[in-house]
């Protein structure tokens, strides 16, 4: 299916900043002497968001400054990620982001920047699975149930994604694509926002991230209807997986991930302070066990294991965008 959505041409990225000098190796030694900032690129309340405010505040400890979290939300995670791909390498610049920095920039054409060639990984520091959610009062008890609701209701009902281009959307369009149904597709600046609509009644169905979703299901004001992984998990052992639902699904598995990650050519001295802060703060017993309440899946990553996945990554979802025929621009 072919998406169009007015372009805005602000999304081009200037030559100038894949020019930018590196930090001098002088200071290198001395890093970081001042402030850091940890741009998110969706509104609070998502996976990286969540992500980022457990682990600022213990970062800030291991490396003697401060880490202030931004958000900046806007255009499937693209605009916050190119500030970022923009900044100049030296570390004080950093981007907690889903899978989605990667996949939206996938979706355009032309693609406004190459998110594996303008950015190195820090360190991959967790795992997440996505997960269907209703309003509790859906006419969609359970997902056999929510199967023959979307095959009869099709484009009348909308369902709300953290963004253009993001994984939720994606997976959305492949669960279309793989059942044979249509549904209309209403995009927020996250899952926070999506879900507050779905609470309002203004989309019929959301394509969440675990960590957002939890509080709104612990609470009971919405359904998990089915998991997008491929085996049930721990938080909610009860709530099917979409691969189990239905052969036709066999296949489905969408999930996401929380990765730091920094300009191309930050140089290795700072990347590998915030490799280290990053994952001795993932590993303190406070955030690990909230980790494990949100349903972060903890993992970490060396800076180059964290490329190498997320070249792989590039090539899986290419695929999936080509497939489907996915095209957004913003």
């Amino acid at each position: 299916m072919t998406i169009r959505i007015p372009r805005r041409a602000a999304l081009a990225l200037p030559a100038a900043a894949a020019a930018m000098p590196a930090l001098p190796a002088h200071a290198q030694a001395t890093w970081p002497e001042r402030p850091i900032t940890m741009i998110v690129p969706f509104a609070p309340g998502g996976t990286p968001d969540i992500g980022a405010r457990l682990l600022a505040p213990k970062m800030s400890e291991f490396l003697g400054q401060g880490v202030a979290v931004e958000n900046r939300a806007g255009a499937g995670s693209t605009i916050g990620t190119r500030a970022v791909v923009q900044a100049r390498p030296d570390g004080y610049t950093v981007l907690m982001g889903s899978i989605s920095f990667l996949t939206a920039p996938l979706t355009m054409q032309p693609m406004p920047f190459d998110p594996v060639e303008t950015l190195r990984v820090v360190s991959l520091v967790s795992t997440s699975p996505y997960i269907l959610v209703v309003r509790a009062d859906s006419p969609a008890r359970d997902i056999a149930g929510f199967h023959a609701w979307t095959r009869e209701q099709g484009a009348r009902l909308n369902y709300g994604s953290a963004g253009n281009g993001t994984p939720l959307h994606l997976g959305a369009e492949l669960y279309k694509l793989m059942m044979g149904v249509d549904l209309t597709h209403v995009a927020y600046r996250g899952t926070g926002p999506a879900i507050t609509a779905l609470l309002a009644g203004d989309v019929s169905m959301v394509f969440a991230d675990v960590p957002g979703a939890t509080p709104h299901i612990r609470a009971g004001t919405v359904r998990p209807l089915a998991t997008l992984v491929k085996n049930r998990i721990e938080q909610f052992p009860d709530v099917p997986t979409m691969a189990e639902s239905d052969p036709r699904l066999a296949d489905y598995e969408v999930y996401t991930w929380a990765m730091l990650v920094a300009p191309k050519a930050t140089p290795d001295g700072p990347v590998m302070r915030l490799n280290e802060a990053v994952l001795r703060a993932a590993r303190m017993p406070d955030v690990a066990q909230r980790f494990r309440e949100l349903g972060f899946d903890y993992v970490g990553s060396s800076p180059a294991e964290g490329d190498e996945r997320l070249a792989r990554e590039k090539a899986k979802w290419q695929d999936v965008i080509r497939r489907a025929n996915i095209r957004v621009d913003l």
